[in-house]
C-alpha cells in the first residue's frame, strides 16, 4: 500500500497508551493473572513438582500435570484479553465477568494455538530433516556445495518461520476480540499486520527490551550475592521473582496486544475507505 495512504502507527505511542491503561486497571488484571497462576506456582514449589520434573516423559505425566497447566494458562490468558478489551474500551467490568465469559472463546482459542504450533513444528522438522538429507547426500560430492545449500535452506526455513510468526502474532488476540474461528483468525491477523510489519516489529522489540530490563536485576543481584552457588536457590528465587514481575508484565502484554490490534484495525479500515 502506498505510504501516503497509510495511517501511521508508532510503537512508542502504543507502548505509552498501554502503560497508562494497564496501570489504571492493574488491580483487576493482576487479580486475574494471580487467580490462574498462583495455584500453578504453588504446585511448582512443592516437592511433588520436583519429582514430576525428574520423571521420564510419559502419557500419565502429560495428562496429569502438563495438560491441566496448559489449559489453565489458556483460560487465564483469554480472561486477561477480555478484561484488557474492556479496559481499552473504557467499559466497566469485573474479574468474575472476565473469567466466566471465557467458555465461549476457549475452543476457538485452543484451536488457533494448536494450528500455529503444529505449523511451526512441521516447518521446523521438515527443514531439519531436509537439511540433514541434503547434507548427507552432497557431503561426499562437494563439502563447500553441501554447506552452501544447507545454509541457504536453513535461511529459507528461518525466513518462513519469522514471516508467519509476525503475520500470525495477533491471531490469538483476534480470535478472542472478534470471536472468530481459528482459520479466520489467522487470515485476519495476516491482513492486519501485512502493511504494518515495521510498527509490529518495533512494538515487539520494546516488549523484549522491557522484559530484559525486568529480569536483569535478578541476574545482577544473583551474581553479586552468590545465589547461584546452590542449584536449588536460583530456581526458588527465580520463581518468586517471576511472580512479582509477572503481576505487572503479563497484564501489560495482554493489554498491549489489544491496543496494537485496535490500532491496526483502525488503520486498516481507514486505508480501505481511503
Amino acid at each position: 500500500m502506498p505510504a501516503k495512504y497509510k495511517q501511521a502507527i508508532h510503537p512508542v505511542a502504543v507502548f505509552k497508551e498501554t502503560w497508562s491503561i494497564c496501570w489504571k486497571n492493574l488491580a483487576k488484571l493482576s487479580t486475574i493473572y494471580l487467580i490462574f497462576n498462583l495455584p500453578i506456582i504453588a504446585v511448582y514449589l512443592t516437592p511433588m513438582a520436583s519429582k514430576l520434573q525428574s520423571q521420564k516423559p510419559s502419557l500419565s505425566l502429560l495428562f496429569l500435570f502438563f495438560l491441566p497447566v496448559f489449559l489453565l494458562s489458556i483460560w487465564g490468558h483469554i480472561a486477561l484479553l477480555l478484561g484488557a478489551k474492556k479496559a481499552v474500551d473504557l467499559e466497566d467490568y469485573t474479574v468474575g465477568q472476565s473469567i466466566s465469559q471465557v467458555r465461549g472463546f476457549f475452543l476457538k482459542y485452543l484451536g488457533t494455538v494448536l494450528i500455529i504450533t503444529l505449523f511451526f513444528m512441521s516447518v521446523t522438522i521438515l527443514g531439519v530433516v531436509s537439511i540433514a538429507i541434503i547434507f548427507a547426500l552432497l557431503l561426499k560430492v562437494n563439502k563447500i556445495l553441501a554447506a552452501l545449500i544447507c545454509l541457504t535452506l536453513a535461511i529459507v526455513v528461518l525466513g518462513v518461520l519469522i514471516y508467519f510468526m509476525l503475520r500470525w502474532s495477533l491471531a490469538a488476540t483476534v480470535c478472542v476480540l472478534e470471536n472468530t474461528r481459528p482459520v479466520a483468525a489467522l487470515k485476519r491477523s495476516l491482513a492486519l499486520v501485512m502493511d504494518y510489519v515495521h510498527p509490529v516489529v518495533g512494538t515487539f522489540c520494546l516488549i523484549v527490551l522491557t522484559y530484559i530490563a525486568c529480569v536483569a536485576p535478578f541476574f545482577i543481584i544473583g551474581a553479586l550475592s552468590g545465589v547461584g552457588n546452590n542449584i536449588s536457590q536460583p530456581n526458588l528465587a527465580g520463581t518468586i521473582y517471576s511472580i512479582f514481575i509477572n503481576i505487572l508484565l503479563v497484564p501489560f502484554l495482554a493489554t498491549i496486544s489489544v491496543v496494537l490490534y485496535k490500532k491496526l484495525k483502525e488503520a486498516l479500515e481507514a486505508n480501505v475507505h481511503a
